[in-house]
């Protein structure tokens, strides 16, 4: 199971107390997935398409719920994917079924189909705060996607409607959550792409698991990030010790050739011999051995490299002559 199912799993079995909300969210669910279909002899139905098998039947019940109409659930199955299913919830033609596209907004009172839909539809459905959160968990349910935490922190609503998507904008808007919209063939898409927006969302919805499951994925990534760094760092660190002391090998070996190390003053001559008898020492560890201070060590040390460096000037001037 991908982790966008889990969290509509999780989502499915949220319960609305209040009737509101419930209409919210099926609203939302009917916005992002439903049609209404018109008959011979004028008749009409309503259905709601998934292929989550738990949205179908919470959509089912809230139907039954709602509108306490003769409802159904059918299964197909997949034209493109064989081994999915499609479950469709769908309210036949009966009496009472007017009071349906009513209560969604799609009909006045005299049960004269809205022009203004869905312009005016945010009015109708979620005036009430309470409402936002459930019909945003509606949204989620018919069309969500959420990218498993482990690979990338992502959660997204496509919708093929433009209004639908500045809606859903507003909406998280108004829970502090920055959405975005972009385009994608067929319509829009609304996403969040930073974890701690998506755990707040989620929160608001109502995935407590999914919320938790991201944090701790959030926390393993920080730590193993920051291991990561630090194992970093130290590479680095002993890189550049390993390059340094062999670069002051070379050089003390240069004047032991031509001038010996025991022309040399005993504090360098010392720091010499300390090089050469621990050559994967750190500074720090030569200035112990030494008994003196870091920056003492590595003053006489780069005495050494200096010297050296003279020496081998002088060498090539006295070849060129």
């Amino acid at each position: 199971m991908s982790f966008a199912s889990s969290v509509k799993d999780d989502l499915a079995r949220v319960h609305c107390t209040r009737i509101c909300c419930r209409l919210a969210e099926f609203a939302a669910f009917f916005r992002m997935c439903g049609s209404i279909h018109i008959t011979g002899g004028n008749k009409i139905f309503l259905t709601l398409t998934t292929e989550h098998a738990a949205s179908a039947r919470k959509m089912f019940t809230l139907a039954r719920e709602l509108f306490a109409l003769n409802t159904e659930i059918i299964i197909h199955r997949s034209p493109r994917l064989r081994k999915n299913r499609i479950y469709e919830v769908k309210i036949p033609a009966q009496e009472g079924i007017n009071t349906v596209f009513a209560r969604l907004g799609l009909m006045n009172a005299n049960e004269i189909w809205n022009e203004n839909f869905p312009g005016d539809f945010s009015g109708q459905i979620i005036a009430k705060e309470c409402c936002c959160a459930a019909y945003l968990r509606g949204a989620f349910l018919g069309a969500g996607s959420i990218s498993d935490p482990e690979a990338a922190y992502h959660l997204e609503f496509f919708t093929p409607d433009k209004n639908h998507a500045e809606l859903l904008q507003k909406l998280l808007l108004g829970l502090h959550l920055n959405g975005k919209i972009t385009e994608r063939k067929g319509g829009y898409v609304v996403y969040l792409k930073q974890a701690e927006q998506i755990c707040e969302l989620l929160a608001h919805i109502g995935s407590h698991r999914a919320l938790l499951e991201i944090e701790n994925t959030r926390v393993t990534k920080e730590m193993r990030n920051k291991i990561t760094r630090e194992v970093n760092c130290e590479t680095a660190n002993v890189d550049k010790t390993v390059k340094a002391s062999m670069e002051q090998i070379e050089a003390i070996k240069l004047i032991d050739k031509y001038l010996g190390l025991s022309g040399l003053s005993p504090s360098l001559a010392e720091a010499a011999q300390l090089r050469l008898e621990n050559p994967a020492s750190s500074l720090a560890e030569l200035a112990a051995l030494a008994g003196i201070g870091r920056s003492g060590m590595n003053h006489r040390l780069r005495r050494l490299s200096e010297l050296a460096e003279q020496l081998q000037i002088d060498g090539e001037q006295r070849l060129k002559n």
